[in-house]
């Protein structure tokens, strides 16, 4: 009778101690999923919102109210490198007046020095200046930017490009991670990158612009 009690209360604390691993393991899943779901939205909304920026920027390049400011559309790009792009257009001068005063501006965005402050090793500032004032930072966890320029024929051009009127097309990609990482013992998708033992979601695009569009307007 006593060497069936023992079995039981033995049966019963390898049943129990099985069962609270299975829950610590549910509750670690759950925990996983909720981050990854939070990395997700974080990552993308930052993506959408440095693409809507971007896209905005791109689209009134050689754009000025002054119709009458040839030179702007006809010999808009100021430089165009691998990762940087200045170019000629008429800024906004609030949300009141997104056509900006007739006056050219030049825009410039470039990327800068790497981000120290987090575990996310690849991340670096994103800058956009206007007419050299001290440029605005973005960051957003953008680990890639870069472009590349066409002619009018679709050929890619080299950088540095020494004659700045052949680029007829400009395309852009923007690469974004979470810039804290999370250190995932369970399912991990194809969006993430490993580095150490800390896994870091990431979301890419990709955008062009192309001259003909911005002289039909």
């Amino acid at each position: 009778m006593g060497s069936y009690s023992l079995l039981q209360i033995i049966g019963s604390t390898i049943i129990g101690g099985l069962f609270l691993l299975m829950l610590f393991r549910y509750n670690a899943v759950v925990v996983e999923k909720n981050h990854r779901y939070n990395t997700q939205n974080i990552v993308q909304k930052n993506l959408i919102e440095l693409n809507r920026l971007i896209k905005s920027d791109l689209n009134k390049i050689g754009f000025c109210l002054d119709k009458t400011n040839s030179n702007i559309l006809e010999n808009p790009f100021v430089e165009a490198t691998d990762t940087s792009l200045a170019f000629k257009t008429d800024v906004s001068v609030s949300a009141d007046n997104p056509f900006g005063d007739g006056s050219t501006d030049i825009v410039k965005y470039y990327t800068g020095a790497k981000v120290t402050e987090t575990p996310n090793t690849k991340d670096k500032y994103l800058y956009r200046s206007v007419n050299g004032g001290t440029p605005l930072e973005l960051n957003y966890g953008v680990t890639e930017f870069s472009f590349k320029y066409y002619d009018k024929t679709g050929n890619l051009l080299t950088t540095p490009i020494a004659d700045l009127k052949k680029i007829e097309i400009v395309e852009y990609n923007i690469t974004i991670e979470d810039v804290y990482g999370y250190n995932y013992k369970y399912s991990i998708s194809d969006a993430e990158r490993l580095e150490g033992d800390l896994y870091f979601l990431s979301m890419s695009k990709t955008g062009k612009i192309s001259k003909k569009n911005l002289s039909s307007r």
